[in-house]
């Protein structure tokens, strides 16, 4: 199981909840099952078999959550007197700053640009914030992730912006990725020629370039 911290709680709690709710004990986190009188009488001599079914169950509960925890977030809940308590205050401890994560990856993601990377190393660092999202819960969707990926691209490489969103078909992720690769070595090829031939100008890479390249990828 995996081990529920600060910087995966969406996923974590997903797992628990999940096992919680398959062994039928959802009621115990959520406070809808109460605590039975723990006596059965009022000089406090008898106990109510109910209570101790009910404090058996919990712990069961209790437990289950306690092996879910990393020492850290572990450390915060050992006071805990019932399941309910634990889950609730794991709820206010993580949930905020689970959801000021998601925002910051997801800002860092829109903002981040290839200025003098390669674009083997563009990519990656794109995958990495993506994979990170993933892992707390909150994978990007298809069209955002390519949106992310073209919009971070410097002025050279509009033509293949455009061919890409021209595109009739929605071409897979990985597609888009092998044609800016591609696209990258031709423009690098283009680039090294022109220092050593002035005449021969970056312009002359038309969209029609691109196309063949777009038709070569899809094929």
């Amino acid at each position: 199981m995996l081990k529920l911290e600060n910087g995966n709680y969406p996923l974590g709690k997903g797992q628990v909840l999940a096992a919680v709710i398959a062994g039928g004990l959802e009621d115990f986190i959520f406070g809808r099952l109460k605590s039975p009188s723990q006596y059965l009488d009022d000089n406090m001599l008898i106990i109510n078999p109910e209570y101790k079914e009910w404090q058996r169950s919990d712990k069961i509960v209790m437990s289950l959550l306690f092996s879910s925890l990393t020492a850290e977030p572990l450390s915060q809940v050992v006071g805990c007197k019932t399941s309910c308590e634990v889950w609730e205050l794991l709820k206010q401890r993580y949930e905020s700053t689970s959801t000021a994560r998601v925002v910051n990856l997801r800002t860092q993601m829109q903002q981040l640009r290839k200025d003098g990377r390669s674009m083997q190393q563009y990519l990656s660092s794109l995958k990495s914030l993506s994979d990170q999202l993933s892992a707390i819960g909150e994978p990007v969707k298809y069209r955002d992730y390519v949106w992310y990926m073209l919009e971070g691209l410097p002025a050279e490489y509009d033509a293949v912006v455009t061919a890409v969103y021209s595109r009739p078909d929605q071409p897979s992720v990985e597609e888009v990725q092998n044609l800016l690769l591609s696209f990258d070595m031709r423009l690098e090829r283009r680039q090294a020629l022109e220092s050593f031939v002035p005449q021969v100008q970056l312009s002359s890479f038309h969209t029609s370039d691109v196309s063949k390249i777009c038709s070569r990828s899809s094929a």
